[in-house]
Formats: C-alpha cells, sequence, structure tokens
C-alpha cells in the first residue's frame, strides 16, 4: 500500500492565504453592505467573491453563525480551503 506524503508547509502557507483572501472579502462585504465602499466596481467584486471562502460552515449552518461562533467557522473554512489546495498540489506533483 502506498501513503501519499502530506506536505505541511504547503498546507499551512495555503490556509494562511486562505485566511487572508476570506478576511479581505469580508471587509469588502462589510463596506458595500454599510454603503461605504464608495460606489467602487472592484469593491463590490471582491464583496461577491466571500459568498465563495464563506462555503462549508456558513451556508451549511448558517442559524448557528453568530457571536464567536462566526469567526470559527470561518477559521474552519480557511482549513478545508488549505486541505484541499494541498491534495489538489499533491495530485498535480504525484501524477508528473
Amino acid at each position: 500500500m502506498k501513503r501519499n506524503n502530506f506536505k505541511v508547509w504547503l498546507f499551512i502557507s495555503a490556509t494562511i492565504i486562505f485566511c487572508a483572501f476570506t478576511f479581505i472579502t469580508l471587509i469588502a462585504a462589510a463596506a458595500v453592505e454599510e454603503g461605504t465602499d464608495g460606489n467602487s466596481s472592484t469593491t463590490r467584486a471582491i464583496a461577491k467573491l466571500y459568498y465563495i471562502f464563506r462555503f462549508p460552515t456558513h451556508s451549511l449552518f448558517f442559524s448557528f453563525m453568530d457571536g464567536h461562533f462566526f469567526f470559527l467557522g470561518l477559521g474552519i473554512n480557511c482549513l478545508f480551503y488549505g486541505f484541499i489546495m494541498e491534495r489538489v498540489v499533491s495530485a498535480f506533483s504525484k501524477r508528473n
């Protein structure tokens, strides 16, 4: 049985990058919702990306995502996307 090598540094760096993107889109979504975006189309486009970055937890368990669980859910999403990215890169590198 062949074992897949899990690249920890790739997982950590992908998770950090996804956390940065998640919080940038969160701030843009808040600016659009509050009306302080200055009517910028770039900010509105970035704000729409927030619906992608909030996917598993906030879409499936929206009624539970309030208070401290809101940011905990975003953190879980970042870990989820970091894991998926590590597996995708690992699969492509193994293929070549």
